[in-house]
């Protein structure tokens, strides 16, 4: 038997690893690459505005691609491209249960049509629901059926719920507004509003507004950097008070009437009466509601060149009156579209030498016409020119002298502040004309003023009067 030391020593033995019978030496690192050798920095003499030969090649390559805003319709192919690409794929649920907004992004991006810049443009809102406004239906059979209508009887209450639940009041509306930049334009339109109030004083009582087509704004002058905003919200409410009235949309509608501008144009002046008026309803509206569930989708799009077909598409339901979270029951309301009006060059008169993009024919138009049109409240060209414009003194020194360059400094400070409160070239040298021929000058600085060598502003009425 083997002792207890040599179990052991054969233990060691077992469990010690092989020692290798020769040893080799370890790789060697990689050499380290050699330097870089760095050029030397080009000395640019910028004093002499010369650029060394390797500069002027490059610059021959970037003159020999197109400037920034010819690329532009490389950027809308690719944009196109993409949208194509997308519309192919499932899409997506919209998260907005009861507002649905589309905006045509092809119109936007691709700019065909006639220029919008220093024309007079408004936007309109009409309704896309040719089952209740086709014009031959209403006229001969009445007002066609529709699968989803206001059932009056399934909204209302007995007498035993109005007494012992009190009273109800139920409002479900649709508001549009209109952020317009350059000019700086607020407006607010209601485009459908269906209450009901039930209470046991005054029993129950129904009323449903819906605008069919309306005008958002006046005309207003577009700009290089005019930007629209669009946003169409819903409005719920469900009060177990009397709080919300029982005509919202009346309510604002005869509120926006009282204190929107009544000019034909937005000006410097009325602008901020609209911003007024768009601030008060979007309060009331508030007031009105109350506690309230509401639905925003907003869209926002530069306008450039204009188009016959819609910017925006709106589509809305409304949930039942008995349970205004209820999204699993609503039902349409209807869908609205968002023009822009083709574009006028003047608002002065309708006629021009030939289409849209053509200058305005004043024929027919007086100097009073011109002068007695209204900018603001209780304000008229006229009073503009000769009140706001500071132009007393160098009237009186045109007047006595027929001074030509008093009379370039006067037409050239009326064209441009009529152009400043938002009158496009040609209506402001049409009012350059109109107040060189009101009472304030006499027939000698009358003739100095209307040179065509005077200013542009009369340059460019010779040119639209030849």
């Amino acid at each position: 038997m083997l002792s207890g030391a040599a179990i052991a020593a054969l233990a060691a033995c077992a469990t010690a690893p092989d020692v290798p019978t020769s040893t080799e030496p370890a790789p060697m690192p990689p050499p380290p690459p050699p330097p870089v050798a760095e050029p030397a920095p080009i000395d640019i003499d910028r004093s002499a505005g010369n650029f060394p030969d390797e500069y002027l090649e490059l610059e021959d390559e970037f003159e020999s691609l197109p400037p920034t805003g010819a690329g532009a319709p490389v950027i809308a192919a690719s944009r196109t491209a993409f949208r194509e690409a997308s519309r192919s794929a499932t899409p997506v649920q919209d998260y907005l249960p009861y507002i649905d907004v589309a905006i045509e992004q092809d119109i936007l991006v691709a700019g065909n049509g006639p220029a919008l810049q220093d024309r007079y443009t408004r936007i309109q809102i009409v309704t896309l629901d040719p089952d209740s406004y086709d014009i031959a239906g209403v006229a001969g059979d009445g007002r066609k059926s529709k699968k989803e209508t206001r059932d009056y009887d399934k909204e209302s209450r007995g007498w035993l719920s109005r007494t012992l639940m009190g009273s109800r009041n139920v409002t479900r509306t649709l508001i549009a507004d209109f952020d317009i930049s350059n000019p700086d334009i607020k407006t607010t339109k209601a485009l459908f509003s269906s209450t009901f109030r039930s209470d046991n004083a005054k029993g129950e009582a129904w009323a449903t507004n819906e605008s069919i087509s309306v005008y958002a704004t006046p005309y207003f002058k577009v700009s290089p950097n005019t930007m629209i905003e669009g946003r169409f919200r819903m409005q719920l409410s469900d009060e177990r008070s009397s709080s919300a009235g029982a005509n919202v949309m009346n309510a604002l509608q005869t509120a926006a009437n009282l204190i929107a501008p009544t000019s034909a144009l937005v000006t410097f002046f009325n602008a901020p009466a609209m911003l007024q008026a768009s601030n008060f309803l979007n309060t009331q509206s508030t007031s009105l509601f109350g506690q309230s569930i509401t639905e925003e989708s907003t869209g926002a799009f530069a306008i450039k060149s204009w188009t016959g077909d819609p910017i925006l598409i709106i589509r809305a339901e409304l949930p039942p009156a008995a349970n205004i979270k209820n999204t699993q029951k609503k039902e349409g309301i209807g869908k609205w579209v968002v023009y822009l009006e083709p574009p006028i060059p003047s608002v002065f008169t309708a006629n021009t030498y030939g289409g849209n993009d053509d200058a305005p024919n004043f024929e027919g138009v007086s100097s009073a016409d011109i002068l007695s049109f209204n900018v603001g409240t209780d304000l008229r060209v006229y009073d503009y020119i000769f009140s706001r414009l500071e132009l007393s003194d160098k009237i009186t020194s045109l007047n006595e002298t027929g001074d030509v360059d008093t009379a370039r400094l006067i037409c050239s400070r009326i064209s441009r502040g009529l152009s400043a409160v938002g009158f496009t070239t040609f209506d402001a040298a049409a009012g350059v004309w109109a107040a060189s021929e009101s009472d304030q000058f006499t027939a000698a600085a009358r003739t100095a003023l209307q040179a065509p060598d005077t200013c542009g502003a009369m340059q460019l009425w010779a040119e639209m009067t030849e």
